[in-house]
């Protein structure tokens, strides 16, 4: 057994990481004792805390592991769902079918302070300073597992990760070898279709998925919804030393954006074509040396409706019928744009490129050392008619430069030293470390302590944003806001204190996390008086450093599974949240003491009833918060329950799933007042051959 157990390890070092929870993932068996796959594993490994592969135990930062099992049981439609599950997380909709999701609260519709990537490189959108979630190219039935970094993680990734980071790893082909064909049916006349494909041979491994959904949205606004998805991800290994992974995906359709803060409010729709490729080559230099390479190349087009005249008189205030139909013939000669066009409708209107490559060194001289440095250059582009009025084609170059050293001096301790190095074109450069320690109380238990400093510098959208509207002459109607030159980058600070337990014989276990976070400089958006002439309200909005805050707060998350065939996942987080912004214009100073939950928790509860059914529950819970932009919503509860059940017919599984969210049907005010989320059901059907 010991000689097994050897070969297993040296294998699993070998293998991408998402291979290394394959087991966890599984579904447990039928029978009343666990395999050897699920006690291997004694300790998950991490890899986003880092960029280097280490136990759970021994890493810098509290994370959170979802795995393929979790996202089953919990019924999740939307990537953003399976985030509820992750402590001190907000997971909310922004209108029927756009979603956000953001940590430790303090945000708007557009969250802009937590990074997210698909295998390692980020899918946030210069163009728009946040993640939007329809155009990253997965789905739900494309993801493995989910690592999750709650506390600032820009020491490893930089700015983008400045409050955590969220790394979605795809499916293997290695480890999915199904064909699968699946199809959801349900509220709002929702329909989704996916089918994905993989294959493998001695040298070449590759998983294709295409998805297609479509849905009526909300009755009160008519936004409906279309998406098209193809992914292809896989690996080629030319010899023992070198692999090189790759994945591409693309997405194309349109979304309906609008404010549900008014019946009366017109939604218009927004079409998207976005893609992405990411290539990685890995070489083993010896026994101690790794270099990686990897490039990454993001595009997006984001097209709006042209406004019509009894539309710009529901958006703008102060203008008649007349000025609108003026308006609808505008002329941006004199703000650097094409003369004749007409003004889209909404602001998301524009297209972005972002190159991204990076250099790593991983060196492991024994067993109580590694390290891992690493040199990234990234530019963004970014063009907007609506977001960038009069500044063409906006640019930003960035150097990194980031590193972590793990040293274990003792067999109970381990201490991690790491930092990122940031310069850009259009602001100062920021250095953010982090210094953390590890000592294990008992081989079941370890207590953890780190400082962060951290510094988030402000996005191509925020330093060069401008927009106005024009008539057809080229004086202003309103000049909705300008850029500031003058934008420093926001600064954290966060002090930490964790302890994880785990129970090894049942993969049960505790992990609790205390923490104050403070924030200055923090960006927002200011209201100035304007001097132009003709402008209707007198008056624009810009971005300054005027904003800081507070977070004293704790949060914990355990998994108990007494049997395997029966398990509880829940979380919990309180924050208690001070702070204040100076919104400019002889107002007063605006307290952000309510723009955090104080209380969010999530509940999953599994039990498999038989070889083939299983029935789960999910309790979601937040207490009520002031949002930046959503303003004041009370507390909600919410039931979840899912039944699911499987059909083996020869080397075919017909899997059958029915998902009731809302189970009691208590419908709240989801972001927006009018967003109203009510019972919903669905039925999903699954073959697998």
């Amino acid at each position: 057994m010991n000689l097994i157990r050897a070969v297993k390890t040296a294998l699993f070092s070998i293998l991408l990481p998402s291979l290394i929870l394959v087991a966890e993932a599984q579904e447990s068996t039928p029978l009343p004792e666990f395999t050897e796959e699920d006690i291997f594993i004694d300790i998950p490994q991490v890899f986003s805390a880092t960029r280097q592969t280490q136990k759970l135990t021994e890493a810098p930062a509290s994370i959170t592991l979802l795995s393929q099992k979790d996202i089953r049981a919990m019924g999740a439609l939307k990537i953003t769902d399976v985030l509820r599950m992750v402590p001190g997380m907000q997971s909310y909709n922004v209108s029927a079918n756009r979603s956000a999701a953001t940590y430790h609260g303090m945000s708007d519709d557009h969250p802009g302070r937590m990074e997210v990537m698909i295998n390692g490189h980020s899918v946030y959108l210069p163009l728009l300073s946040t993640v939007a979630w329809e155009t990253i190219g997965i789905t739900v039935q494309d993801i493995d597992y989910i690592e999750v970094v709650r506390g600032s993680n820009a020491p490893t990734y930089g700015s983008n990760a400045f409050l955590g980071a969220i790394n979605i790893v795809t499916k293997s082909p290695i480890a999915d070898q199904n064909n699968q064909i699946s199809t959801t049916q349900g509220a709002m006349n929702t329909q989704k279709y996916h089918f994905s494909h993989s294959e493998t041979s001695d040298s070449v491994a590759y998983r294709l998925s295409t998805h297609f959904e479509e849905n009526d949205g909300y009755n009160i606004y008519d936004d409906d919804y279309l998406n098209r998805v193809v992914n292809i991800s896989g690996t080629y290994t030319p010899s023992f030393s070198d692999t090189v992974e790759f994945n591409l995906g693309f997405s194309n359709g349109f979304i309906y954006l609008g404010q549900g803060d008014n019946i009366d409010n017109n939604f218009s729709p927004r079409k998207h074509n976005s893609n992405f490729q990411h290539i990685r080559w890995n070489r083993i230099l010896d026994d101690e040396n790794e270099l990686g390479i990897r490039f990454t190349h993001n595009y997006l087009d984001l097209e709006e409706e042209f406004t019509s005249a009894a539309s710009a008189i529901s958006h703008i205030e102060k203008i008649d019928i007349q000025s609108a139909q003026q308006l609808i013939n505008l002329n941006f000669n004199n703000l650097g744009s094409i003369a004749g066009t007409q003004q889209p409708l909404g602001s998301e209107h524009g297209t972005m490129h972002l190159y991204d490559l990076e250099l790593e060194h991983r060196y492991n001289p024994n067993s109580n050392i590694s390290t891992i440095w690493g040199l990234g250059y990234r530019s963004e582009s970014a063009k907007s008619d609506t977001l960038l009025v009069n500044q063409g084609t906006v640019t930003e170059d960035k150097w990194r430069l980031f590193g972590n050293l793990q040293w274990k001096p003792a067999e109970r301790l381990a201490i991690n030293l790491g930092g990122m190095f940031e310069t850009t074109s259009i602001t100062s450069s920021v250095f953010s470390p982090r210094m953390a320690v590890n000592y294990s109380l008992t081989p079941s238990s370890t207590l953890r302590t780190s400082i962060t400093k951290a510094y988030r510098t402000p996005s191509l959208l925020e330093k060069n944003g401008q927009s106005a509207f024009l008539n057809n002459s080229g004086g202003y109607y309103d000049i909705v806001s300008m850029p500031n030159p003058d934008l420093e980058p926001e600064k954290l600070t966060s002090y930490e204190l964790g302890y994880f337990h785990q129970w090894k014989e049942t993969g049960s276990f505790l992990d609790i996390r205390v923490f104050t976070e403070k924030i200055d400089n923090a960006l927002t958006s200011y209201y100035l008086n304007a001097s132009v002439a003709d402008d209707v309200d007198d008056g624009y909005r810009t971005v300054k450093n005027t904003m800081n805050w507070k977070n004293l707060g704790a949060e914990f998350q355990f998994k108990l599974q007494p049997h395997p065939n029966f398990s509880v996942l829940t979380n919990y987080s309180y924050i208690n949240t001070k702070g204040e912004r100076d919104r400019g214009d002889g107002r007063d100073i605006d307290s952000l003491d309510d723009r955090t939950p104080m209380h969010t928790a999530a509940l999953l509860a599994e039990w498999k009833a038989t070889n083939t059914l299983s029935i789960s529950a999910a309790q979601y819970y937040m207490s009520k918060v002031n949002w930046l932009e959503g303003s004041h919503r009370e507390q909600y509860r919410r039931t979840d329950l899912i039944l699911s059940d499987s059909f083996r017919l020869k080397n075919t599984v017909l899997s059958t799933r029915i998902i009731i969210q809302n189970l009691f049907d208590d419908p709240y005010e989801d972001f927006y007042e009018f967003n109203i989320f009510d019972r919903r059901a669905y039925i999903q059907l699954q073959l697998d051959f």
